[in-house]
């Protein structure tokens, strides 16, 4: 049989197990649980400033999400402002230049009218002149009489108002 299940021994066996048990516990105990215990607590300390830090980092990226939300939209704001006053700008500068346009247009057409009317004066005369010429002619052969060239101008002149 085996010393170690021999019923003599129980008592010395029993009283050394209970003897390294309680000497074993007590080393642990007094020097390998604190070390445990300090890289728990440690560990624990670390995770729960880690966690704050995460807390912080999460407000801060909330508060900076906002200021970058309302800057957006100032931006948003500002960029219509500046769109809508471009736009009236370039309104204004339009009607202007339209205007500029209109009077430019008048007074060149107002030009041009004074010119055709010149030319019409002139044309008018020439006829005048031309027709009181063949018809002095055309009298002095049909008729052999010689009108005066002031008397066929007038009656031109006043055939020529009638028209006019």
């Amino acid at each position: 049989m085996l010393p170690q299940m021999d019923p003599t021994w129980y008592a010395s066996q029993s009283f050394w197990m209970l003897a390294t048990f309680c000497a074993t516990f007590l080393m642990m105990w007094l020097f390998v649980m604190p070390s445990m215990r300090a890289t728990v607590d440690a560990r624990r300390s670390r995770i729960e400033g880690d966690l704050q830090k995460t807390e912080e980092l999460k407000n801060e990226a909330s508060r900076l999400l906002k200021e970058l939300t309302e800057a957006q939209e100032n931006v948003k704001r500002e960029t219509q402002s500046l769109f809508a006053q471009a736009q009236a700008e370039a309104q204004t500068l339009t009607q202007q230049m339209e205007a500029d346009f209109n009077t430019r247009l008048a007074t060149c057409i107002a030009e041009k009218e004074q010119t055709l009317e010149a030319a019409k004066k002139a044309a008018l005369q020439d006829i005048a002149r031309i027709s009181g010429d063949l018809t002095e002619q055309i009298i002095k052969k049909t008729t052999g009489i010689t009108v005066s060239a002031e008397e066929i101008n007038k009656t031109t002149a006043s055939v020529m108002e009638k028209r006019a």
